[in-house]
């Protein structure tokens, strides 16, 4: 993976078409979603095409990722998922059930990972915008957008303990939804790992 970092303003170019932001994400992505594909795949070729494909995917669906986690989490998402269908039409169960099982464990836990994630996103994007259009606001520019504190109150003219105090009130709701329904401890303590 490149070492590149892929900045806001870049994927939201990216979201909406230009192609020179594609690049940026295709040469920061490629050699970790390709490394990825080749360990599941029996050849390299088939690694390749793989690759390939999941890039014309991500354009294709450029217009509903609009984060660097989001990006991330739909390149993994899709490769595994599209590789274990390339198997299960290409090998008999047996070889795939023993592909499957030679998984070193933190292979496992990156793929969970990856899952977990995605899901975890998407269920705080959805109580996020839950939220009254201020709060919400504020906590789409600072965790979505990537703009600290000041950045925002210079931007709503308010100041910026007014943020703060905003995006604890905020998150501590968005937080008290997942408790009220019961959620694991887990899933509230990643909100810690999420808007850190």
């Amino acid at each position: 993976m490149s070492t590149t970092e892929l900045d806001y303003d870049t994927i939201l170019k990216f979201k909406n078409g230009d192609e020179l932001a594609f690049t940026a994400i295709y040469n920061h992505f490629y050699n970790h979603i390709f490394s990825f594909c080749k360990y599941l795949l029996p050849t390299i070729e088939d690694a390749r095409d793989m690759t390939a494909q999941l890039f014309i995917l991500l354009w294709e669906k450029k217009g509903t990722l609009d984060t660097y986690k989001n990006l991330r989490a739909f390149l993994f998402l899709n490769a595994r998922n599209k590789c274990f269908n390339f198997l299960r039409n290409h090998k008999a169960r047996s070889v795939i059930d023993k592909q499957l099982s030679d998984f070193t464990q933190s292979e496992q836990v990156s793929i969970l990972f990856s899952e977990i994630e995605a899901e975890l996103i998407t269920r705080i994007r959805e109580e996020v915008e839950k939220l009254p259009d201020y709060y919400r606001n504020i906590l789409q520019l600072s965790y979505f957008q990537g703009y600290n504190n000041q950045e925002i109150a210079d931007m709503l003219q308010i100041s910026e303990k007014t943020v703060r105090n905003a995006k604890s009130i905020a998150l501590k709701t968005v937080k008290m939804v997942f408790l009220s329904r019961n959620m694991k401890l887990g899933f509230p303590a990643s909100l810690i790992y999420f808007f850190n």
